[in-house]
């Protein structure tokens, strides 16, 4: 029971609703929504041939009208463009059992292999004792804020009278 219906979808009339940085995106959403509306399904899939086609010049630029081929099984509507097939993805939940099993054995191996070195790590840091000596100021670190106070002394930056480098102001 697979309907097969060809569309021509205005997307100018939708894209042009929103920012030019959106365009492309909303060309995305109008045709899902285009489809929804006259095909009454609740989910729709867009081909990858489809979304390189409105994607192709960029964000920015969207076709302004896409011809497209639609199907619908179990309540789902599959759009392409009228040349390709819908690919569907096959799931592959077979090889992921038989890497799971040991996968888990490997990461228990792993888990033992740290709790020991752990252990052993831990052991060693109680016998050692690390004391870092703290450091006192010295001499050198509080030389700089002499150099402030000096340089604040010395002379400011604008003078009163709005000059740089004026040391006193006109009478």
């Amino acid at each position: 029971m697979t309907e097969e219906k060809i569309f021509t979808i205005g997307l100018r009339k939708e894209f042009l609703k929103k920012p030019k940085y959106r365009r492309a995106k909303k060309a995305v959403t109008a045709v899902k929504e285009f489809i929804m509306q006259h095909l009454k399904v609740k989910e729709v899939k867009i081909g990858p041939h489809l979304n390189l086609k409105i994607w192709e010049r960029g964000k920015r630029n969207p076709p302004s009208k896409v011809k497209v081929k639609a199907t619908v099984e179990e309540g789902t509507a599959y759009v392409e463009l009228p040349e390709f097939k819908f690919e569907k993805v096959k799931p592959k939940e077979e090889k992921k059992e038989e890497k799971t099993a040991k996968e888990e054995q490997k990461k228990e191996q792993e888990k033992e292999l740290i709790k020991e070195l752990s252990h052993e790590e831990k052991l060693k840091e109680k016998k050692e004792h690390h004391y870092e000596p703290i450091e006192t100021p010295n001499a050198e670190i509080k030389q700089p804020e002499k150099d402030i106070e000096n340089k604040s002394k010395k002379g400011r930056v604008v003078g009163s009278t709005g000059k740089k480098g004026a040391k006193q102001a006109k009478p």
